[in-house]
């Protein structure tokens, strides 16, 4: 009877163990494009015993092995992998213990290569369609429609130009055609009005193609301003207002901009210091002399505040740039602003228009401002901004600039990304206050869809040569509650530890808050996303590399970000 005993206990005992080897089961697994040709893989499993690992047969005749990251009752591992071509390839996952196999999973990835094409606008003032020393980019706006093997794919907009960022096969041929010159210009090359560039094989670079364009007299022009206030309690030029003038002509309209202010300011100064104003109670008028195609014309004004300022308090400014009779589209002359006081000010900085509360689908019109506050000159700088996904990427727009800027476009992988590249810009430092700083602007459409409660947040990154990066301040536009009903966003009580972290991220929130988490890094690519479905949600973040990440949550109650620090 005792040896029954004992075989129906043995039984059992491998019973149970087959069980447990069955419950170890690869349960997701994600794909993340890091580069052009390199590819991400990570793979979680359901159940982890110590010294479980993943292996990766990458589909061209390689293969890793990873130990497997036990974190409570589930495990992951992560691999990266670069390509040598573009192309479709056979994943296989195998996951495994002592004992062997457990579970495999074989699924089908395509590989396709990235290229930026160039496509540069000029002033080709000898008529010779050669881009020469001396010959200015565009600072204005230009729209151009984009076909793929005689598809069209894209209208975009551009000022000094554009690096379209594309995936596909080499040898593939993209047209780019100008739509229409912008008021002013006539277009001399290429007489056809469309540019060739070739997706070529990965590690070569396409050539930089031109258009090329002269300047026609008329008598018309449209003044375009972008104008920005920011109130604050303290800063380097805290209560400062910075405005940028364009023409769309070529031929040069002397402008003024008069800037009516809150009379909870007086008048403080000009800047430039040679620009002619006068001041009447309330309202400064600048004189910003003879703005064109090529002459952008950009100031500051400062205030000084009456009594103390307030954080939270409004500040109501209105801007507006004449003359206005004549002007081809006099929708643009005039900006409104109602902005928040802050408790400091920071001359890197996001703005939106309108601020505050927003019905879905509309336009907004975000400037982007930095300054050279460094000790020597900044010979290149560019801007990477992360959009928010309820704006939408098909009505980006274009608008100007104090600098030739260029433009790429990264979308794609749920996440739209511009860069505005001012190559070779040689910013002065902050020691010439009067010429240290830039601005780029542009509008985009909030989504159509959004619900009553949706923040648009959005801010952006800011490289001077090869400095670490500066964060802006974040820009902020909200779908309102309809009256009557409780903003339980307010009341949404977030909580991530520890940070900075080195293995686990703990994320606890009110119970049913939220509903996904979005792991991005510094630039904006996502390297993890989860579901979050319990009021304290554990992480697995050892395999990222140190650095800053920012943490995205969504649901019900709208959407939340974080920063965090790995280590």
């Amino acid at each position: 009877m005792k040896k029954l005993s004992y075989l129906i206990i043995a039984f059992f005992t491998i019973l149970l163990a087959g069980t447990n080897l069955k419950a170890q089961t690869i349960s997701s697994h994600t794909e993340t494009n890091d580069t052009c040709s390199t590819v991400g893989f990570i793979v979680s499993s359901t159940g982890c015993t110590s010294g479980q690992t993943v292996k990766i047969y990458f589909g061209d005749g390689t293969s890793a092995v990873s130990t497997a990251y036990c974190s409570g009752s589930s495990g992951s591992a992560i691999f990266s992998h670069a390509y040598s071509a573009s192309g479709s390839y056979t994943i296989k996952e195998v996951l495994s213990d002592a004992t062997g196999g457990l579970d495999s999973v074989t699924f089908t990835t395509t590989v396709s290569f990235c290229s930026n094409l160039h496509v540069r606008l000029y002033l080709d003032v000898n008529g010779n369609c050669i881009k020469d020393a001396g010959e200015p980019n565009l600072c204005i706006p230009v729209t151009v429609a984009i076909d793929s093997a005689g598809y069209p794919i894209d209208t975009v907009t551009m000022t000094a130009g554009i690096s379209y960022f594309t995936r596909g096969i080499p040898g593939t041929v993209y047209g780019f055609r100008l739509v229409s010159p912008p008021a002013g210009l006539s277009l001399t090359c290429p007489s056809s009005g469309v540019i060739h560039s070739t997706i070529l094989s990965s590690g070569m670079l396409a050539s930089v193609e031109y258009f090329g364009f002269q300047c026609v007299t008329s008598s018309s022009f449209d003044l375009k301003m972008y104008a920005a206030f920011w109130p604050a309690l303290g800063g380097l030029l805290a209560n400062t207002a910075g405005v940028t003038v364009n023409n769309s002509s070529c031929t040069g309209t002397p402008a003024v901009v008069n800037f009516e202010f809150s009379p909870k300011y007086s008048f403080g100064w000009v800047s430039p210091p040679s620009l002619s104003y006068t001041v009447t109670g309330t309202s400064v008028s600048v004189d910003v002399g003879t703005v064109g195609a090529f002459t952008p014309k950009s100031f500051s004004v400062g205030l000084i505040p009456v009594s103390a300022l307030t954080i939270g308090d409004t500040v109501n400014s209105t801007f507006t740039v004449t003359p206005i009779t004549g002007d081809s589209n006099p929708t643009n002359n005039v900006i409104i602003r109602c902005d928040t006081v802050r408790a400091a000010f920071d001359p890197n900085r996001k703005s939106v228009t309108p601020t505050g509360d927003i019905a879905a689908g509309t336009k907004l019109e975000y400037l982007l401002e930095f300054e050279n506050d460094g000790n020597d000159t900044a010979y290149n700088i560019h801007i990477m901004d992360t959009l928010s996904e309820y704006l939408d990427i098909n009505t980006f727009q274009m608008g100007g600039g104090t600098h030739a800027v260029d433009i790429i476009k990264y979308v794609g992988a749920g996440k739209n990304i511009l860069k505005f590249d001012f190559p070779d810009i040689r910013l002065p430092d902050s020691t010439h206050h009067d010429y240290c700083r830039g601005s780029v602007a542009f509008s985009i459409n909030a989504k159509s869809t959004l619900s009553p409660g949706t923040t648009i947040a959005n801010r952006v990154g800011i490289y001077f040569d090869t400095n670490p990066v500066v964060m802006t301040n974040t820009a902020y536009s909200r779908i309102p509650l309809p009256t009557g009903v409780k903003n339980n966003v307010a009341l949404t009580r977030v909580k991530i530890y520890p940070n900075p972290v080195r293995e686990e991220l703990t994320i606890k929130t009110d119970a049913g808050s939220y509903q996904s988490m979005t792991i991005y890094n510094i630039i904006g690519q996502m390297i993890l996303s989860e579901k979050v479905n319990q009021a304290a949600t554990k992480i697995d973040v050892h395999a990222l590399n140190p650095g800053i990440y920012y943490l995205s949550l969504k649901g019900t109650n709208g959407a939340k970000t974080i920063k965090f620090e790995k280590q």
